[in-house]
């Protein structure tokens, strides 16, 4: 009977795991793909189309900067702290709570150092390895994680650079975040802990 009852628990419990629906990755590839579920909020205009030059192998300036080793998407970017607008953050609001995002950033020609802060609760900062083009322009990718909220603020930390005007300052390609689970999901985490405290109380597990 009590083997029974655990084929019986565990085949209801895959069945509930199988028809939850995943959470999604919240994706906005600054420049092109920006869906109306996200809100973008002081971003400079899209590059390179706007300013042309090199944008660390996005566009076909001469500078002989060095290619992206990641794959570029649509190679678009926008700048957090652009000359015309002259804020030093740019924020993306979330239609529901995050708790880790990675951020595409370009580092070359400026301290392009930054902070991300979520709602904001301070979740990291980013310290560029070295001002100027002694590397040339590169892309990295970092993941922060904090305490969960719903608009991330990228805020740049470094003086302003010699190509501020008109380029604007540290260039994002793409954010990715990850939400908040499902309430779904936090129940079926909760019947799993349930169910081994009861297979254990019953001498089963």
């Amino acid at each position: 009977m009590m083997k029974k009852t655990f084929v019986t628990i565990c085949a209801l419990v895959v069945l509930l795991i199988a028809a939850a629906p995943a959470a999604a990755t919240f994706t906005v590839d600054l420049g092109s793909n920006e869906p109306a579920q996200y809100i973008l909020t002081n971003w400079g205009p899209v590059e390179p189309p706007t300013h042309p030059g090199g944008w660390g192998g996005f566009g076909s300036g001469g500078d002989n900067y060095v290619p992206p080793t990641a794959p570029t998407w649509d190679h678009l970017l926008r700048t957090v702290w652009g000359a015309v607008e002259n804020t030093r953050d740019a924020s993306i609001t979330y239609p529901t709570p995050i708790y880790s995002v990675t951020i595409r950033n370009l580092d070359g020609g400026s301290n392009d150092s930054f902070k991300v802060e979520v709602d904001g609760v301070l979740w990291g900062t980013y310290a560029a390895p070295a001002p100027g083009k002694q590397f040339g322009e590169q892309w990295f990718s970092t993941t922060f994680t904090g305490r969960s909220g719903s608009t991330l603020t990228i805020t740049a930390t470094g003086p302003q650079g010699p190509y501020f005007n008109p380029y604007g300052q540290l260039g994002i390609d793409r954010v990715e975040a990850q939400p908040i689970p499902a309430p779904g999901a936090i129940l079926l985490g909760s019947i799993g802990v349930a169910l081994v405290g009861w297979l254990r109380r019953n001498r089963s597990l």
